[in-house]
């Protein structure tokens, strides 16, 4: 008897607790919601790399000789054509000297020349003259005048190795570097000065070979930040592929053309972010309080989807504060704000109309 009455007893307690968890369940979960903030977001790769010029050059001259002048120091600038450095030309002014008068002396033997044979030419046509005469004569006139193109061209051949004792800038830019000094002698193979560019600025950067396809066929922006102020962005293109692959590195070689007003010194190593094509995604912001983490370590929230619960696995992104960028989720519904942690799938939800905007 004593056995059936705990029978019944247990049967009426597990029957009120059933009804009771029931009841709970059945009964809605005040929330809030909101609606997320949608962005794009691109797979991005960050490389470092040297800002650089398109023009740079170690300047040789083009004579050997004892420097006489100097007219540039390192940090000048300097525009194209503009003289940096002299050698000594006494004996070059003497050799065109000599060249000139020997062009002088060439004129007046052809005036010469011509006046004698103007002079048997017109006995010839009197016949006062002969034949072989006339024709020595024009013979002379035509040694004359080759000779007087030869010193024309030696002439021309001092004012041009007179010239050379000259050096001048080939671009216009700034001088970087000194490499000797007034009374030195030097030749054609010494490097003197070097001068860079300060137009068409460029940043070289060592990209990995399996993204030469990619970089082939990229058209978009390329963000790019100076190491020294990161706060400073400017924004370049792919200016050239170097298409060899470096043995060692396995890279190759990206030149990223900069804007002409980019506050950027050559030499400088700088960052690019390059937003890799066909990568995009959908992705939103949504407040972190929508977020439940499961035991495995994952993350979902919930949609509010006719004033019921649907659990939505997602990807954080990134976080900024009080917010997370979270994708693989719709971006027209409604996400719960509050109560998570008291949500399944599939629970009523009690909606606060009434609630702040998150």
């Amino acid at each position: 008897m004593r056995a059936s009455a705990k029978v019944i007893l247990f049967s009426l307690l597990l029957t009120v607790f059933v009804n009771t968890h029931a009841d709970a369940q059945s009964s809605p979960v005040d929330v809030s919601v909101t609606y997320p903030s949608v962005t794009k977001n691109y797979q991005t790769l960050s490389l470092t790399g040297t800002i650089e010029s398109s023009q740079d050059a170690l300047l040789s001259p083009l004579e050997s000789g004892v420097v006489a002048e100097l007219f540039v120091e390192v940090g000048d600038e300097v525009k194209q054509g503009q003289a940096l450095l002299a050698l000594d030309n006494k004996l070059g002014l003497l050799a065109e000297r000599q060249a000139q008068a020997n062009l002088k002396a060439a004129e007046v033997a052809l005036s010469e020349a011509q006046r004698l044979y103007k002079e048997v030419d017109t006995l010839s046509k009197q016949q006062l003259a002969a034949k072989t005469v006339v024709e020595e004569r024009l013979t002379n006139v035509a040694r004359a005048e080759a000779e007087l193109s030869r010193l024309k061209a030696t002439l021309d051949l001092q004012q041009e190795i007179l010239k050379r004792h000259v050096l001048t800038a080939p671009f216009s830019g700034v001088i970087y570097q000194r490499l000797v000094d007034v009374g030195e002698w030097i030749t054609p193979a010494s490097g003197v000065l070097a001068i860079v560019s300060q137009q068409d600025k460029r940043l070289s950067i060592e990209v990995p070979q399996e993204y030469y396809g990619v970089f082939s066929k990229l058209n978009s922006p390329i963000k790019v930040m100076p190491d020294s102020h990161n706060q400073y962005i400017v924004m370049g293109s792919i200016q050239r592929l170097v298409g060899v692959s470096n043995r060692q590195t396995r890279s190759f070689t990206a030149h990223i053309a900069l804007p002409s007003d980019a506050k950027m010194l050559i030499g400088m190593s700088a960052q690019a972010e390059v937003n890799l094509p066909d990568t995009e995604q959908t992705a939103f912001w949504l407040p972190a309080s929508a977020l439940k983490q499961h035991p495995d370590g994952g993350w979902s929230i919930f949609a509010a989807v006719d004033n019921r619960a649907k659990r939505v696995i997602v990807e954080i992104l990134k976080e900024r504060g009080d917010l997370v960028l979270v994708t693989n989720a719709s971006v027209d519904q409604a996400y719960v704000t509050t109560g998570v942690e008291l949500l399944s799938d599939n629970v009523q939800l009690n909606i606060n109309e009434n609630a702040p905007a998150s």
